[in-house]
């Protein structure tokens, strides 16, 4: 049992009903067309993976590629393939009309140098925090991490509470149902098979808690790179929400997914269809 405050039950509950509430979608016959959005986690300035993602953006065209977290690492450059003014750059380099940024447990101290290198290329930082973000007819919300060093990811802004649904609840008011189409997690939602069954990998019951509550349709996380290698699996069902984990291997090759959206209309919608591919298993789930 998560447990919770009488104001965050009053929140909890407003924001079910927001979430819950219908969404004016035309024929679906009647469709805008589809948005595509490639994610990938945990990268960690292995530059085969870098190399990989750049190729795999140039073959797939996507509108948005999104970074779940770890994607630089908090050993010191010396160490690494690449450093962190590198990977920016290589970042904000990618043929895409958004790159979206979310912090896992490695940005820490070594963010402000990688957002620093980012700003000098002109291309706007869109670092997710606890908030969404919308492009045409989509809307994706980007949560925090909360065992990661948060200071410089956050830049100024409020420190999201644990209580998800205090940070949620303005989103569903900004976007209604719109809100519930996919949600970006560096760390896992406790209880999959994605992740391990204990220690700090699990993922988190807050996380979880919220998937019950405000039931998303699509979740993608990472952190835990080896579990759905070694079981052979990448996606599970959680009640009425579909949870997306491809692991990931610092040696190659890039895993990664392609998600494939179709709006009804060009303003903020959930989608008629999803498809979600994971490569590179190159194995696809239609919703």
């Amino acid at each position: 049992m998560v447990p919770t405050s009488t104001s965050a039950i009053t929140v909890a509950s407003q924001l079910r009903h927001k979430l819950a509430e219908v969404d004016p979608t035309p024929n679906p016959s009647d469709k805008i067309g589809a948005m595509k959005i490639l994610t990938a986690t945990d990268l960690h300035q292995s530059k085969v993976l870098y190399d990989q993602l750049a190729a795999a953006v140039r073959i797939h065209k996507p509108d948005v590629v999104a970074l779940v977290g770890d994607f630089i690492d908090m050993a010191d450059d010396r160490h690494l393939p690449l450093t962190k003014a590198e990977c920016a750059i290589r970042l904000s380099a990618l043929q895409c009309r958004e790159v979206l940024l979310l912090s896992g447990n490695h940005e820490g101290k070594g963010w402000p140098v990688f957002a620093a290198a980012w700003r000098k290329t002109g291309r706007p930082l869109r670092s997710l925090y606890a908030e969404a973000f919308s492009l045409g007819p989509m809307v994706i919300v980007g949560f925090p991490c909360l065992m990661a060093d948060e200071v410089h990811f956050v830049e100024g802004r409020e420190s999201a509470p644990r209580d998800v649904g205090r940070w949620l609840a303005p989103i569903a008011n900004n976007y209604g149902p719109s809100s519930r189409f996919l949600w970006l997690m560096h760390e896992p939602p406790i209880g999959t098979s994605l992740s391990k069954d204990t220690g700090v990998l699990a993922g988190n019951i807050e996380w979880l808690a919220a998937i019950q509550r405000y039931a998303p349709q699509l979740v993608v996380f990472g952190h835990d790179h080896e579990t759905p290698l070694k079981r052979d699996r990448w996606h599970e069902t959680l009640l009425q929400t579909h949870c997306i984990n491809v692991g990931q291997k610092l040696d190659g090759p890039l895993h990664y997914c392609l998600i494939e959206a179709t709006f009804p209309r060009p303003t903020p919608s959930l989608p008629t269809s999803i498809k979600v591919t994971a490569y590179p298993h190159n194995e696809s789930l239609k919703l």
